[in-house]
């Protein structure tokens, strides 16, 4: 792409730039600044996942010598399979990563606030699944229906052990991931209307396609409650500003 010497003459104009989409000079330092200062933030919960997901996969690979205590109430029974809902639980990690990259453009402080929740949350998850193993036998009560949602459940359940479910991770890290929204964009209203309804939604796709018990649910928001509370208001207070500067 050839470069065309701009016309500004003022002090500290650019004095080059380039056709179509490419970014002039001072534009991809800018951008190079903002990339560096995300994955700066982002470090930490970085460095940590680093270390939970081998120890993850390890804890799902003991066999616990008395056995599993099965999470169920009568509740779970009245729950039906809605396999559409497959698509919200899948959006999990989209919603996770790019809403974390988010509040780390805005603020770092927040950000560092919203990966120590998540910290906490993982972390309690594994002494949890450590000292009391649990696991789910709701996967017999799947319907025999022909369609691709059911298919992707399938898929899903031959891949996915089901045990250690209690508190779900799922639940607990998107409501973490709006509660930082919702401290970092208070002036997005669109924004974090979107987030909650896909919130609820993934909330809601946990049960619906079998992945989790309500007791695995609520126990992720008496999890939460306390977790948010002591990091984001005990601990080095969150002020009004949300953003950096």
């Amino acid at each position: 792409m050839r470069s065309v010497q701009g016309t500004s003459s003022g002090p500290g104009a650019p004095q080059y730039y380039f056709r179509g989409n490419d970014l002039n000079t001072a534009d991809n330092k800018s951008l190079i600044k903002k990339i560096l200062y995300v994955v700066v933030t982002l470090l930490p919960m970085a460095i940590y996942m680093v270390i939970y997901m081998p120890t993850f996969f390890w804890v799902e690979s003991l066999e616990p010598a008395e056995g599993f205590h099965i999470i169920h109430t009568a509740i779970d029974d009245l729950i039906p399979v809605v396999e559409v809902f497959i698509i919200p639980y899948a959006l999990w990690l989209p919603y996770l990563v790019i809403g974390m990259i988010a509040i780390a453009i805005r603020s770092r402080k927040l950000s560092r606030k919203t990966s120590y929740m998540l910290m906490a949350g993982m972390t309690l998850f594994i002494i949890i699944s450590l000292a009391y193993p649990n696991a789910l036998e709701l996967r017999a009560h799947i319907p025999d229906r022909e369609n691709i949602f059911m298919d992707l459940i399938k898929y899903l359940h031959s891949i996915d052990t089901p045990t250690d479910v209690l508190p779900s991770l799922h639940v607990y890290d998107a409501i973490v991931v709006a509660a930082g929204l919702h401290l970092t964009f208070k002036d997005k209203k669109v924004l974090l209307v979107l987030s909650d309804v896909l919130t609820v939604l993934i909330v809601l796709s946990t049960m619906f396609i079998k992945q989790h018990s309500i007791i695995d649910v609520i126990s992720a928001f008496v999890i939460f409650i306390p977790v948010f509370i002591i990091i984001c208001f005990v601990i080095n207070p969150v002020g009004k500003e949300t953003k950096s500067k």
